[in-house]
This record gives C-alpha cells, sequence and structure tokens, in this order.
C-alpha cells in the first residue's frame, strides 16, 4: 500500500535551498494525499501491518521534516525577504507572508488532531480517520503552498542574492544535524536569485 518514499534526503542539495524548499511541499502534498489512502485502506483492512507502518510514516514526516521546513521559513527565508521588501510596494507580498505563518499555527492545530489518530493506527488499534478531518488539512496545505509558490517563491528570487542563500543553504543543512563543510558544493552558473 505505501510504497517507499524517502523523505529524509532531499531533492537536490543544500546548496540549492529553493529547489530544497520546493520538492518539500511535493513531499507534503503526497503525505496529505497518503492520509486519504489510509483512511480507505482502514475502511477495508483495519489497522494491519500495512496501515500501521504508512501511520507511523506519516507521523515521523509530519512531526520532524516538516517542522525543520517550517522553520527553515520562519528563521532563515522569510525574515531575510522581510528585511528586503519595501513595505509600500511590496504590501501583497507582506501579507502573504503573514497569512503562511499563521497558517502553520493552524495546521499545527489540526495536525495534533492527525496525529493522536495516527498514533493509536500505528499501535494497531482500528481507528477511523475521519474524512473532513484529512481533507481540512491537506486542503489548508494546498492553499497555504499555492500562496508561498504563487507570491512569496518569485519575491524571493528577486530581492535574495547569492550569500543570502549560501547563508540558507548553511542554516537548513545544519537545521538537520549536518555538517556544512561536508556537503557544501559550489554554488552553480545558475544561482536561485540574484548574485
Amino acid at each position: 500500500m505505501t510504497g517507499t518514499i524517502d523523505f529524509r534526503t532531499p531533492g537536490a542539495g543544500f546548496d540549492q535551498p529553493i529547489e530544497m524548499w520546493l520538492a518539500c511541499h511535493q513531499r507534503v502534498q503526497r503525505f496529505a494525499a497518503l492520509l486519504g489512502r489510509l483512511a480507505e485502506h482502514l475502511a477495508t483492512h483495519g489497522a494491519d501491518e500495512d496501515a500501521q507502518v504508512t501511520a507511523t510514516s506519516i507521523r515521523r514526516y509530519f512531526n520532524e521534516a516538516a517542522p525543520r521546513h517550517h522553520e527553515d521559513e520562519e528563521v532563515d527565508m522569510f525574515p531575510r525577504l522581510r528585511e528586503r521588501l519595501d513595505v509600500e510596494h511590496d504590501r501583497m507580498v507582506l501579507d502573504v507572508l503573514d497569512q503562511v505563518e499563521a497558517d502553520h499555527l493552524e495546521m499545527a492545530g489540526v495536525w495534533k488532531r492527525l496525529d493522536a489518530l495516527l498514533a493509536e493506527i500505528a499501535r494497531g488499534k482500528a481507528v477511523t480517520l475521519e474524512q473532513p478531518l484529512i481533507d481540512r488539512f491537506a486542503t489548508m496545505y494546498r492553499h497555504h503552498i499555492d500562496a508561498e509558490e504563487r507570491v512569496v517563491l518569485p519575491a524571493l528570487k528577486r530581492v535574495l542574492r547569492k550569500g543570502d542563500w549560501r547563508a540558507v543553504g548553511r542554516a537548513m543543512a545544519e537545521r538537520r544535524g549536518l555538517d556544512w563543510e561536508q556537503v557544501e558544493k559550489p554554488l552553480g552558473a545558475r544561482p536561485p536569485g540574484r548574485t
């Protein structure tokens, strides 16, 4: 049922923080979709071994990787962006930044409810994953990611420079317990933002 989803290894290197950020968005959406598949599986098979493994994988992703992703944004990316935006000219971007940061708190509250249910499933207990709760969680993330990619991403690319991206990449690596000197690769000819 689950297949193998490796969320520990990023699809891009830490010298490409934008690509890592976007890859995390893809993983979030895959794991949110997996919640729906798990609910269907539970209805016909109960909390069997596949359900337990899937519940454990989903919990691990949203309890470990997703919070680090939010920290990447709130601690490293968004503050740098805010520093360089013009309050009048970039009002929409600033408003979207406020909203996506508020989304993190709201999504955490919904996740807490889902996490408690998934913990029961991981222990083999037959519980029901409520479809409205799954739908709310998936919809919140979908709208959140859309706002980030449609509004925040172009602003990041417009105002952050090579040194900013290097600092963001270093912080992302360190947040994941990696030594920057061991994982650093030279920035390619196509930097993610301005030089």
